[in-house]
């Protein structure tokens, strides 16, 4: 199965909008079309986010729902020890924690639209492509396993 870190970015632009790559990512998720990995750093940064008063806003989530979710989240996703640190990975080093978890989880890819994490292509075998990328590639499995 594909193992796969989606960034708070993404998660987070997928439930404030149901259209686009994000939504459909995950949906793809719930519907048990890749195993999404996090981490304990990774799940305290999407907690963070969505506390912003424009988030807030936008989702019109109560601080339960949003504690639900993040919740839903940490049951439903294999949560990595987040014990790898891998400083400077990235340009960004607020991203450096997103490639530590899909090297530390085995992950195939990292599913962002953010260029700090675009511009490393592959890393220790972990591809970082966009949710439109990655979308197109849960459907090539799915058709391969269909066919096969």
């Amino acid at each position: 199965m594909i193992r796969a870190v989606v960034d708070t970015n993404t998660l987070v632009s997928g439930i404030i909008s149901p259209l686009g790559a994000p939504a459909q990512i995950i949906r793809r998720w719930q519907r048990g079309d890749f195993l999404l990995l996090t981490s304990p750093a990774l799940l305290a940064e999407l907690r963070r986010v969505l506390e912003y008063p424009r988030i807030v806003d936008r989702l019109g989530w109560s601080g339960e729902e949003c504690t639900q979710f993040v919740k839903g989240l940490e049951t439903l996703a294999l949560v990595t020890p987040g014990a790898l640190r891998l400083p400077g990975v990235t340009r960004d080093p607020k991203d450096d924690p997103v490639v530590a978890c899909a090297v530390e989880g085995e992950a195939g890819f990292i599913v962002s639209g953010d260029q700090d994490l675009l511009v490393l292509g592959t890393h220790k075998g972990v591809r970082v492509v966009t949710p439109r990328e990655f979308l197109t590639l849960l459907e090539a499995q799915a058709n391969w396993t269909n066919s096969s």
